[in-house]
């Protein structure tokens, strides 16, 4: 990477110690300023996208906010990852060696030691999606694994559109999937209590703007839409009547406000409109 003015992350002064194995690491962090973020449209699934400078070039601000440690593989966001319950430790650390024969199956070059670019950012969720599934309910892990398969399927689109004969498209797709399934169980585990999503600092899904619960069950809604099981007409049917009711409630609580704002209700008029067409 290029030093001076030219450069877009920066490498921190402190230290970071993994809980897991105890190694000490600098983590990477993504400079903001002097025009390298040039915000673009925001897309259908909330997405910010982002058009390329001339002196920057492309630059992807998602693939910094997982903490990743380059010995173990432990990833979590900044919240979590030194405030491991105890009781996790051991199984963690246990399963290092999966994490890292796994991680070898989709990206193997994905370098933790170095700067990061689209494969160790879409390396990063992927870990961190398997580092959540062991934490507890008041950690609100499911939410969290959503938002980072999401994340993970825009990144491999991202990495599709540089290298085409990759199979990241595929990729891509699993991981809508795996959105779909976390976020339909998020919104089930809210509604009976089970993970609040209140204890969630940033439900993004993006990092531009906090769509907060309401980004969570458009999203919800969304991913059941597209990437639902069709299989059995009847179960799809009753699948999208709940997610169509609770789309339906972010624009039919009145106009746009900071709450809830007039992009997202545009969004989820057209999902439900386009919900309400499939089958007729």
């Amino acid at each position: 990477m290029a030093e001076g003015e030219s450069k877009i992350s920066y490498w921190s002064k402190k230290d970071v110690e993994c809980p897991i194995c105890g190694n000490s690491f600098r983590k990477e962090e993504l400079l903001t300023g002097r025009g390298r973020l040039i915000a673009g449209e925001l897309t259908g699934e909330l997405h910010r996208q982002y058009e390329p400078s001339q002196k920057y070039g492309d630059i992807c601000p998602l693939i910094y906010p997982v903490i990743v440690c380059p010995a173990c593989l432990f990833a979590a966001y900044a919240q979590d990852f030194e405030s491991v319950p105890e009781s996790l430790i051991g199984v963690l650390e246990d399963e290092t060696k999966k994490r890292r024969q796994n991680l070898e199956k989709i990206i193997p070059e994905a370098d933790f030691s170095s700067n990061r670019g689209l494969k160790e950012g879409a390396a990063s969720y992927f870990l961190a999606i398997s580092c959540y599934e062991h934490f507890p309910p008041h950690s609100t892990p499911t939410i969290k694994r959503g938002i980072s398969a999401l994340r993970a399927a825009w990144i491999f689109n991202d990495l599709h559109r540089k290298y085409s004969n990759e199979n990241y498209d595929y990729l891509a797709k699993i991981f809508y999937h795996k959105a779909q399934f976390f976020y339909g169980m998020a919104v089930e585990y809210e509604q009976d209590g089970i993970e609040s999503l209140a204890e969630v600092p940033h439900l993004g899904p993006d990092l531009d703007k906090n769509y907060a619960h309401d980004g969570v069950f458009y999203l919800g809604g969304l991913l059941e839409y597209e990437y639902g099981d069709r299989s059995d007409p009847e179960s799809r049917k009753k699948r999208l009547d709940f997610a169509k009711r609770a789309v339906a409630r972010l624009f039919g609580m009145g106009k746009a406000s900071k709450d809830k704002p007039s992009a997202l209700l545009e969004h989820a008029r057209e999902l439900y409109e386009r919900m309400s067409s499939e089958g007729k």
